[in-house]
């Protein structure tokens, strides 16, 4: 009786994680496939969903991490339904063995996957929490069905005592876990003072509030984020630089921090001399045609989607890996091959190039955040304090 209690246990929590990866697997498509994109459970600085679906640590072999979680539940859903209704006691108990060494594999790479929320990504995912209570009831549910199809009858006792130690154990971190999320949604993002921000980092603040600034207003270039925005960061990049690929990488883990607050706009600056007139000689063989490739994906309202791609994939910018791109994202191939041969694109660049020369640009990236210079890449959680020293000077009226 207890086996067929825990193997319908074990079902009801399938249902729900396939219900709650699910979810997630949508979030992540929509975070991928349209940059800008807001979820529901983006709550605040802290508690945000967009920041961990977003990130390199989403997904596992180039998969999201959701459908990996998604195959799993299925297997498990059938495992459960052999321990539940099997005549055989052997694959009963086969399925039971192996239904607890899969929860554990679960709790264990949930507690990688917590780790990495909380002290890499510094934000808790009201989704994924969720997937880790549902992992710590699967391991409560496996172990009692697996105790029950495999301990000695006059063992029983010692089986259940067991049994409540991990049950206890679970749903004592079960709480733990929503009670941190809790707290996180209610207390709000913690925005540090510029002052906090000195005293935290005195070398980053001393360099930053020193940076040249750059009074005339920038072209709009391609841009995502709110219009009335009072943080404009304006990009000047190239799809074949390093450096460029690893300020795309910051800016992808930091903004969705502030997406009520920045607008983000991007230029183009190849270092090609093929398009770039200020280059003498050709330092990215393809970043030319690599914007040019941008441009026309975003004739076709594709930009930030075939950028990202653009940016992940540095070492394959022929122009063979560029039509694959577009119809990857889902661009019309005839129209885009047609573009790649066109004017209009490189006209767009030469005037981001232009712009990019009049105001001194010597390398890439190089942004201006509401006009103030930074050369290079900056770090990701110096990219932040930037932002939210810009953000304070605007709301002191400073700006």
């Amino acid at each position: 009786m207890a086996a067929k209690r825990a193997a319908i246990a074990t079902l009801v929590l399938v249902v729900i994680g396939l219900v709650i990866a699910g979810n997630i697997a949508w979030v992540h498509h929509n975070l991928v496939t349209s940059p800008g994109t807001t979820s529901w459970c983006n709550i605040n600085g802290e508690v945000n969903c967009d920041v961990v679906l977003s990130s390199e640590y989403a997904e596992l072999f180039g998969v999201s991490v959701a459908y990996w979680a998604i195959l799993i539940y299925a297997l498990m859903g059938g495992a459960a339904l052999v321990a539940l209704g099997s005549a055989s006691a052997a694959r009963r108990r086969l399925a039971g063995t192996w239904l607890f060494a899969v929860a554990v594999w679960g709790v264990l790479f949930s507690l990688y996957l917590a780790f990495v929320s909380l002290f890499i990504l510094h934000t808790i995912c009201v989704l994924c929490t969720s997937l880790y209570v549902v992992h710590l009831g699967l391991l409560v549910s496996t172990f009692v069905l697996f105790a029950a199809l495999r301990a000695p009858t006059r063992g029983s006792d010692a089986w259940q005592e067991r049994t409540r130690l991990i049950a206890g154990a679970a749903a004592g971190l079960g709480l733990v876990l929503l009670g941190v999320v809790g707290w996180k949604a209610v207390r709000g993002e913690q925005t540090l003072t510029p002052e906090e921000i000195k005293q935290k980092d005195p070398d980053f603040y001393a360099w930053y509030t020193k940076l040249p600034t750059v009074s005339a207003a920038l072209p709009s270039g391609h841009s995502k984020g709110q219009a009335d925005a009072i943080v404009t960061v304006s990009e000047f990049s190239d799809f074949e630089c390093g450096h460029c690929a690893n300020a795309y990488r910051a800016l992808k883990q930091v903004l969705p921090f502030y997406q009520k607050d920045v607008q983000l706009h991007f230029h183009h600056f190849p270092l090609d001399s093929a398009c770039n007139p200020a280059v003498k000689h050709s330092m990215h063989q393809y970043a030319c045609l690599a914007a040019v490739a941008a441009e026309c994906a975003g004739a076709q309202g594709r930009f930030w989607e075939y950028h990202d791609l653009l940016f992940e994939n540095q070492s394959r910018l022929d122009r063979d890996s560029l039509i694959a791109y577009a119809q990857q994202v889902g661009l019309t191939r005839d129209a885009f091959v047609a573009c790649l041969d066109s004017d209009a694109p490189r006209e767009a660049i030469a005037r981001d190039v232009a712009e990019g020369i009049r105001l001194g640009i010597e390398s890439t990236p190089t942004f201006f955040l509401n006009g103030r210079t930074i050369t290079g890449a900056p770090r990701a959680d110096a990219l932040g304090y930037a932002i939210q020293l810009e953000r304070a000077a605007r709301q002191r009226g400073e700006g």
